[in-house]
């Protein structure tokens, strides 16, 4: 059984003056410690499909199975538990609180997890800091960050919950070379633990350490 699997999902929103094809028919597969990438020309909906198979949006037709579960067969409530608990998240915008510090934004995950007040977190947080080189901004705030400093922030509030999917749409992007390659080694890192990489990019740098490759046709 794959880990994560999409069997001909597809996505249309409603617009004025008809319907609008978001995502055509997709089936894919996914297994523990292999990095997917999802590749295709602006307007395929890479970030769509990121979004179906994280269960952030439901499919107009098809399905999403987690463990063999369908996503769209739970409610929302558990849906948000189950992505809290089990899926880390690198969007092109890092979704950091203004009001909290560096080390409070990559805890932020444990705060709606089963036990918020578990022993040790903070001391995660702290290496997972470390492991990014921001580990002397934990007291600082996100305004006083630049762009690749937030993303590396967002990747270690992504494995605060040690996920065992992490989702990254263009994590790249605000990065310059050195600092993209280092991400990437973090993120192959992660698959060498047995953890998924589903990654949406236009950078044939990236492309080229995925494991798997998904093209999506506009």
């Amino acid at each position: 059984m794959a880990l994560l699997e999409a069997r001909s999902v597809a996505r249309d929103f409603v617009a004025r003056g008809g319907t609008v094809q978001a995502l055509r028919p997709v089936s894919l597969a996914l297994d523990a410690g292999e990095m997917l990438v999802i590749r295709g020309p602006s307007g395929a909906g890479k970030t769509t499909l990121l979004h179906l198979l994280s269960g952030l949006d439901r499919p107009s037709a098809g399905e999403v199975l987690f463990h063999g579960r369908s996503l769209g067969a739970m409610p929302p409530s558990e849906t948000a538990r189950l992505r809290n608990r089990f899926f880390g998240f690198i969007m092109q915008q890092a979704h950091l609180l203004p009001d909290r510090t560096v080390l409070e934004n990559v805890m932020l995950p444990c705060h709606y997890g089963p036990d918020p007040s578990a022993p040790g977190m903070k001391e995660r947080a702290s290496q997972l800091l470390a492991a990014v080189g921001l580990a002397e901004l934990a007291p600082r705030y996100p305004a006083t960050l630049s762009g690749g400093e937030m993303q590396r922030l967002a990747f270690a509030r992504a494995l605060m919950m040690e996920p065992e999917v992490i989702f990254a749409d263009e994590p790249t992007g605000s990065l310059d070379g050195e600092n993209s390659r280092r991400l990437l080694d973090m993120l192959a890192a992660e698959t060498e633990k047995g953890r998924a990489v589903v990654l949406v990019t236009h950078d044939p740098l990236v492309m080229r350490r995925g494991t798997s490759l998904c093209t999506l046709i506009k």
